[in-house]
């Protein structure tokens, strides 16, 4: 399989594919050929929405356990709007780094010729 990694719509497929594919892996797989969009997007807002829920419930115990930390007193404090701010950082932090890992191994796979 021959995965053209310069394509956008191949790279967002690929994306999709990587992060909220059945097998989850950082790097593109490029011996498979890419699923519909349709598997995808359903796929990828399952994954998104256990994503916040985690995110959330780690949010949740950081405001819990306030006791010695700033960012659990912060999370005390600042009530509801504190909490969903924590767990969006939470959520979309993990997002961005496994984003950024998978983007560096793309950019190696251009770099080595093989995407």
């Amino acid at each position: 399989m021959d995965l053209d990694l310069t394509h956008r719509g191949t790279l967002v497929k690929s994306w999709l594919a990587t992060l909220h594919g059945s097998k989850l892996t950082i790097a593109p797989r490029l011996d498979e050929p890419l699923p519909g969009w349709g598997p995808l997007v359903t796929t990828a807002v399952a994954w998104h929405v256990a994503y916040a829920l985690f995110a959330y419930s780690g949010a949740l115990v950081i405001g819990r356990q306030a006791a010695e930390g700033a960012v659990g007193q912060a999370v005390q404090q600042g009530g509801t709007p504190a909490l969903v701010i924590v767990t969006l950082g939470f959520w979309w932090g993990g997002v961005a780094l496994t984003t950024l890992l998978w983007w560096a191994k793309v950019r190696q796979l251009r770099a080595a010729g093989r995407a």
